[in-house]
């Protein structure tokens, strides 16, 4: 009898992955990410090519009642998707990680929601319960690639780069890289990642990639990195950097809007 129920209960929650989303949060081993993927391959069936956005926040550890708001700011501009750019937790326990799942099933239940994994998560909760390390988000339809790599260690790892290259040379018109720590440069010169850097910016100048997004840092900096447009977004929810770092210390969203294929850049403050 259980041999027989078992296997008729998955294939229920594999009906569940595609045709209710939302719940897939109740299906043994289902993560946010199985979830959000089956509603992002769905939004971007219906999505106008010529004009979409989505939206990327980032650090909202120890700062719930902003990153409710910061949930509830993204939601107002319709994204094809929201991205977190990691550090949900303080330690990236179960417990934190079921508050921060329980806030965006109850705030954002019908937007597809990816997270980079940060330097502050656990990566045996995060793969169980959040997602994979390395991900791409992909839309022919929209000529839309966004690929997402672990450099939580404050580094890239030859396996990252690797994945990099693979991903991006067919990727679409409207490409971007996605990771949680901002390379050192002249103007990002502490809190950041060196290793793997250099190749990062080769990696960059090569390809068709419109934007180089981060977090990590608790504020709003735009520069440029690789000759693309290079932005740290880590103002969600956890306390501002004041001083010794460029850029604004307010709490936002990140606006991306992709209009004829060509990305713009929005900070907007969480009020």
């Amino acid at each position: 009898m259980k041999r027989r129920f078992l296997p008729a209960f998955l294939r229920q929650c594999a009906l569940i992955l595609i045709l209710v989303p939302a719940l897939a949060q109740f299906c043994p081993g289902a993560t946010l990410y199985d979830r959000s993927l089956a509603q992002f391959k769905a939004g971007a069936r219906g999505a106008p090519p010529s004009d979409y956005s989505f939206v990327m926040l980032g650090d909202s550890r120890g700062g719930d009642a902003v990153f409710q708001r910061a949930l509830k700011l993204a939601r107002s501009f319709h994204p094809l998707f929201i991205l977190h750019g990691g550090d949900y937790s303080e330690s990236g326990g179960e417990e934190e990680t079921r508050r921060f799942l329980s806030m965006v099933n109850q705030s954002v239940p019908e937007i597809p929601f990816f997270v980079v994994m940060g330097n502050h998560e656990n990566r045996e909760v995060f793969v169980r319960r959040i997602g994979p390390l390395d991900f791409t988000l992909e839309s022919k339809r929209l000529d839309l690639t966004l690929v997402a790599v672990d450099n939580s260690d404050n580094l890239l790892k030859p396996a990252e780069l690797d994945y990099l290259r693979s991903r991006l040379p067919s990727a679409g018109r409207a490409s971007f890289v996605a990771m949680h720590v901002p390379p050192k440069t002249e103007r990002w010169n502490w809190h950041t990642f060196s290793e793997g850097a250099a190749a990062l910016r080769e990696i960059l100048a090569k390809g068709r990639v419109q934007g180089a997004l981060f977090a990590h840092v608790h504020l709003y900096d735009r520069s440029e990195f690789g000759g693309v447009p290079a932005i740290i977004t880590g103002g969600a929810g956890a306390p501002l950097v004041w001083i010794g770092f460029p850029g604004d210390p307010v709490h936002h969203i990140l606006v991306v809007r992709v209009k004829s294929g060509r990305a713009s850049f929005s900070q907007v403050p969480v009020p």
